[in-house]
C-alpha cells in the first residue's frame, strides 16, 4: 500500500497563495490601486508642454501680439487673447512694456536629427 504523508505544505503554492489572498486581499487591492494611480499621474505629468514667453515691448497690445504670432498657433485671435489673459492672470486687456507673457505656442521639447542637420547646413 502506497500511503504518502501529506501536510499542509504538500499542496504546493496554491494553498499558500489562497491563504495570502484571503488574509491580505484588501491590502493587495489597495496597493495595486495606489500603484496604478501613481503610474497614471506620472505618465500624465510627464507631458508638460513648454510655452513660448515674450517680453512686452513699447506699443504692443494683445491684438498686435496675436497678429505677430498668428502663423504659430491654431486658434482665433479672440481665443488667443482669452488664453493669454487666463494663463497670465491678466485683470484687463491692458499690458505694459517689460511685462512677461506666456503665449499658446509650444516650444520644441526635443530636437530631431533633421533639425540638427538643418542648423549645421546653415552655418
Amino acid at each position: 500500500m502506497n500511503v504518502t504523508k501529506q501536510n499542509k505544505h504538500s499542496h504546493g503554492g496554491n494553498f499558500m497563495l489562497a491563504h495570502i489572498w484571503t488574509r491580505f486581499s484588501y491590502i493587495i487591492i489597495l496597493f495595486v490601486l495606489v500603484f496604478l494611480s501613481a503610474a497614471y499621474l506620472l505618465i500624465n505629468a510627464a507631458y508638460q508642454p513648454s510655452y513660448h514667453s515674450i517680453t512686452v515691448k513699447d506699443g504692443d497690445t494683445l491684438w498686435t501680439i496675436a497678429k505677430e504670432y498668428n502663423e504659430e498657433y491654431s486658434m482665433t485671435v479672440e481665443e488667443f487673447i482669452a488664453w493669454v489673459g487666463e494663463e497670465n492672470e491678466l485683470t484687463s486687456f491692458s499690458i505694459k512694456p517689460g511685462e512677461s507673457l506666456v503665449l499658446p505656442i509650444e516650444n520644441p521639447t526635443m530636437s530631431t536629427q533633421s533639425d540638427v542637420e538643418l542648423v549645421m547646413n546653415e552655418e
